[in-house]
């Protein structure tokens, strides 16, 4: 989508000694001003997956959308402070303080799944509804599998550097060709994730190995949960949800076809409408 078609703009907005850039696209009508925000929290190494998400759901009439990225992407830059998922759900609450945004949708894919769930169980007044698409494989029987491939990530770009090492896993997660399949799909992205790549290695991966949320965590989230996974995606994401989804209160679970972990981006028009039926279903008094 070119800028002059965007339905939202860019500015940095500081939320206590991290400077975040938001994405926004305002209420489209009166009556949408009494909806919940929509809140997209960027994702770990590729942070804009979810912008072609946030896009078509701003394209249509309804409320105000809402994506940012994390400390330590984009302008913002600085990692300080960053390496804890429930910091990144602290800064969530103080963007959402920060924008006058009493409670809102929360949106997360990957890692920004787990920020979205930190934040709802932190925070239950703050979560109107949480869309949880395909979080990392920490209580599943596969968490031991995922925590030596963390460790491995870590220690291969201690040895040679973030951006090759970036490109070697990006390699293995969607295709050796994954520049030329990043950049249709999502343009200028190459360019930010050779940027941002430290912030993944240095700051995301210690975070997610460090994670410990459980079924006391996810007891005190009190807002409708919709977890996503893809028929196609490795086995450790659809066992995570299957781990997971009996620990929430009012859950819901929907598998996209034929899609694999980077379905934000190739499946975004699939994705935005299952998101868009659930922000619209009628919650229970």
């Amino acid at each position: 989508m070119s800028e002059d078609l965007d339905p939202g703009r860019w500015r940095s907005i500081d939320v206590g000694g991290a400077s975040l850039d938001v994405w926004e696209r305002p209420a489209s009508s009166l009556a949408a001003l009494g909806e919940d925000p929509v809140v997209i929290v960027g994702t770990a190494l590729t942070a804009d997956e979810l912008l072609p998400v946030a896009r078509l759901l701003a394209a249509e009439p309804g409320p105000r959308i809402v994506a940012y990225r994390r400390r330590g992407y984009g302008s913002g830059g600085t990692t300080a402070g960053a390496g804890s998922i429930r910091l990144d759900a602290a800064d969530l609450v103080a963007l959402l303080d920060a924008l006058g945004i009493a409670r809102a949708s929360l949106i997360g894919v990957s890692y920004s799944a787990a920020v979205v769930l930190q934040a709802a169980a932190d925070h239950p007044e703050r979560a109107a509804r949480v869309a949880a698409i395909e979080p990392p494989p920490i209580q599943s029987r596969s968490a031991a599998a995922f925590r030596v491939a963390c460790t491995r990530l870590a220690s291969e770009c201690d040895a040679i550097g973030a951006r090759r090492t970036a490109d070697r896993f990006l390699s293995r997660l969607m295709d050796p060709h994954w520049r030329l399949d990043l950049e249709r799909l999502l343009p200028g992205s190459v360019a930010q994730v050779e940027e941002d790549a430290s912030t993944f290695f240095l700051a995301d991966i210690p975070a997610l190995l460090a994670w410990d949320f459980d079924a006391r965590d996810a007891a005190r989230v009190t807002a409708p949960v919709l977890l996503v996974s893809g028929t196609a995606s490795a086995h450790w994401f659809a066992e995570e949800i299957d781990a997971i989804r009996g620990w929430f209160r009012n859950v819901a679970h929907v598998s996209v076809a034929n899609a694999d972990h980077s379905m934000a981006l190739t499946h975004a028009e699939t994705v935005a409408g299952i998101l868009s039926l659930f922000m619209h279903e009628p919650t229970e008094e």
